[in-house]
């Protein structure tokens, strides 16, 4: 019998236990224990630590057995409520922070080496003339190379404390030089904000990918950049991004929306309701905007996408959202663990209540496609309101249903594209391309490659090799213009990074093509 096995009722046993205890051991702040109750509880846990480590069959580690079982208890409560190991605190909070301590670089492992990707704007190695293309093969006296080189050893090696000094030795394939580079550690900007631009004279489009502490900064930033190249509408594209920050959130709606609306409410299990209100004149308030989002759209993006939506301020284009309308409380634990503990509910100013049923989830809970077709969108349409007498023992199927839905493409235009990109993958033969013609692309500037560049013959042939390229030049003429925008895109990535991605691929994007639709029909 695996060890798993014999495991199985000692979590279980420890899962009931922590359910009593659930309230003590977490300095939760609004409960109190009595003193011999407390006092129970703490010695019946202590001894089954103590049996376990001392009389189990075989060795055991308590403190991750105790780690697995607080997760496993949790998990049971709902889907969102979590536990987070103290080793894994700090990875968390630089997510939320918005940054973290290195030296700056995005990097592929490639051909058994540290290739960088792109070199993050203003960051340590930016300063430094760290390139794109470049490979790091030591850090101090750690080799970067070879058969055994992973991820986690290179980020364990990147990072460090802030002030601290790297030295790395870097080779140059442009000029096949080895360099020696004395990096020091600092702030690095993980951006939210991935890429903002005009798609044409009037439209500005704003990437947002996550809800942190530097959000709210960061499309103020964004928002006044546009409007001085002369945006008067905008695409906030919020697709696949989880949430975050509820105060991001509202401080991002607050730039669209009237002092006074509602952004969102919320509602604990006393019934104690808590509203929100923009409170400033925004930045957004007279264009008109619309809303991108897809089954990854969650949590701080569905506050947004809702609020905009009941005040009819934007059109929200794509596919029903994730549908994530539960608001967890981090508290920390005395051994610096963490705990998100759902605490209350939130739901939309008009009374909405976003989340999905998950009264019998399971993992595919976590995985929604924005596949197939819109019949489940359509059909059941219900987002239901809070006091309704529908709300109790009926399946909500939660999440925000779009004014304009996109579905799955099924004239076959990219038929060709999805085929070929299960032969090769396509952003490693990007990397290859760009980097085997790295000088004869630095003679393109970012605007005139998504202007005048195209793949040709011979671009087909370096990512599939000439018989297929050949093949392809045969395929009608959509599926031609579909795949060619595709490579472009994955080029444009891995020579100039994000922006020129989602500038060439937003060209033939169906939600943003749907989302300019809709704002012509709004003026």
């Amino acid at each position: 019998m695996s060890n798993n096995k014999h495991l199985y009722p000692i979590l279980l046993g420890l899962a009931v236990v922590f359910g009593i205890l659930l309230g003590l051991f977490f300095n939760f702040p609004h409960q109190t224990v009595a003193l011999n109750e407390r006092s129970e509880r703490e010695q019946k846990l202590r001894q089954i630590i103590d049996y376990i480590d001392y009389e189990y069959v075989d060795q055991v580690n308590t403190d991750s057995l105790l780690d697995q079982t607080i997760s496993e208890l949790l998990h049971h409560l709902d889907p969102h409520s979590t536990y987070i190991p103290e080793d894994q605190v700090s990875a968390n909070e630089e997510s939320i922070r918005g940054s973290f301590v290195g030296i700056g670089v995005e990097f592929k492992i490639y051909k058994d080496s540290l290739a960088v990707v792109q070199v993050m704007e203003n960051g340590p190695s930016a300063k430094v003339g760290l390139k794109p293309g470049d490979r790091i093969i030591r850090a101090d006296s750690v080799a970067l190379l070879g058969p055994e080189l992973t991820s986690q050893l290179v980020v364990q090696t990147l990072k460090g404390t802030r002030g601290s000094t790297v030295e790395l030795e870097v080779y140059r394939p442009q000029n096949k030089k080895v360099v020696q580079y004395a990096i020091r550690r600092g702030e690095v900007d993980l951006n939210s904000v991935s890429s903002s631009f005009m798609l044409n004279d009037s439209v500005g489009l704003i990437k947002l990918t996550k809800f942190t502490a530097r959000s709210a900064a960061e499309v103020k930033a964004a928002l006044r950049d546009l409007q001085n190249q002369g945006a008067r509408n905008l695409i906030l594209d919020l697709r696949d991004n989880p949430g975050g920050l509820l105060g991001a959130a509202e401080q991002i709606a607050d730039e669209f929306l009237a002092r006074g609306q509602m952004i969102v409410f919320t509602k604990n299990r006393a019934g104690q309701v808590e509203e929100i209100f923009a409170t400033r004149r925004g930045m957004f308030e007279k264009g008109q905007v619309a809303v991108l989002i897809n089954r990854g759209s969650a949590s701080a993006s569905e506050i947004v996408a809702g609020a905009l939506q009941d005040h009819e301020r934007a059109a929200i284009v794509g596919r029903r959202s994730f549908g994530k309308g539960l608001v967890q409380e981090e508290i920390t634990l005395k051994d610096g663990s963490r705990m998100r503990l759902t605490t209350q509910r939130y739901y939309t100013p008009n009374g909405r209540s976003i989340q999905r049923d998950y009264e019998a989830y399971d993992e595919s809970y976590y995985f929604h496609g924005n596949t197939g077709a819109l019949n489940g969108d359509a059909e059941d349409s219900t987002v239901l309101l809070p006091d309704s007498a529908e709300f109790k023992g009926h399946r909500n199927q939660g999440g925000i249903i779009p004014d304009y839905p996109v579905g799955y493409d099924t004239s076959g235009t990219t038929r060709l594209l999805y085929h070929l990109a299960m032969t090769v993958d396509l952003d490693e033969s990007a990397f290859k391309f760009v980097d085997q013609k790295r000088l004869e692309l630095n003679n393109w500037t970012e605007d005139r490659f998504i202007e005048e560049w195209q793949a040709d013959s011979s671009v087909y042939a370096d990512f599939f090799g000439a018989p297929i390229a050949q093949r392809i030049l045969e395929a009608d003429t959509a599926q031609l213009l579909a795949l060619r925008n595709r490579l472009k895109a994955f080029i444009a990535y891995n020579r100039y990074g994000n922006r020129a991605y989602q500038r060439v691929y937003a060209q033939d994007d169906p939600y943003v093509l749907e989302a300019l639709k809709a704002l012509k029909e709004e003026d």
